[in-house]
C-alpha cells in the first residue's frame, strides 16, 4: 500500500505493466551501455515484442498464464552476439529498478524488483 503523500500508483493492472515495459524500454534503448543490446528490437519491431514480455511480467507479477514462451534461450542468443557483461546487467536491473520506482509502488511493484534481481542472477550463472 501506498502512503497518502506517495504520487506512485499501485503496479495492479496489465495497463500498468505495459506502462511499466514501454517507458524501461525506451529508456533502455537511450542508454549508452545497454543500448547495443536492445537495437535489435528497433530490426525485430518493438511493437511486436512487448506484448510478448507484458505476457512475461504479467505472469510473474499476477500469476496469469498468457506467457508461452522461454526466455533463456533467447538471453543466450543475446549474451552470443553482444557479451551480456556483468556491467550490463547491473545496469540493466539498476535501469529496471529505478523505471519501476519511478511511477509504481506496493507489493507488485517489489515483486518486479526482486524478481528481477533474480532473473538478472540466474541469467548471469547460466552464460558463465
Amino acid at each position: 500500500m501506498t502512503s497518502p503523500d506517495d504520487h506512485r500508483a499501485e503496479l495492479a493492472t496489465r495497463a500498468d505493466v505495459d506502462r511499466l515495459l514501454r517507458t524501461f524500454y525506451e529508456r533502455a534503448m537511450r542508454d549508452p551501455l545497454l543500448a547495443p543490446v536492445f537495437e535489435t528490437l528497433a530490426v525485430v519491431g518493438l511493437e511486436q515484442h512487448l506484448p510478448v514480455v507484458g505476457d512475461f511480467w504479467e505472469q510473474i507479477l499476477f500469476r496469469t498464464v498468457r506467457y508461452q514462451g522461454h526466455f533463456g534461450p533467447v538471453h543466450e542468443a543475446l549474451h552470443r552476439q553482444h557479451d551480456l557483461t556483468d556491467e550490463r546487467f547491473e545496469r540493466w536491473l539498476a535501469l529496471w529498478c529505478d523505471t519501476v520506482d519511478a511511477s509504481f509502488a506496493g507489493v507488485d511493484a517489489e515483486r518486479a524488483k526482486s524478481k528481477a534481481r533474480a532473473m538478472a542472477a540466474a541469467l548471469q550463472r547460466a552464460r558463465n
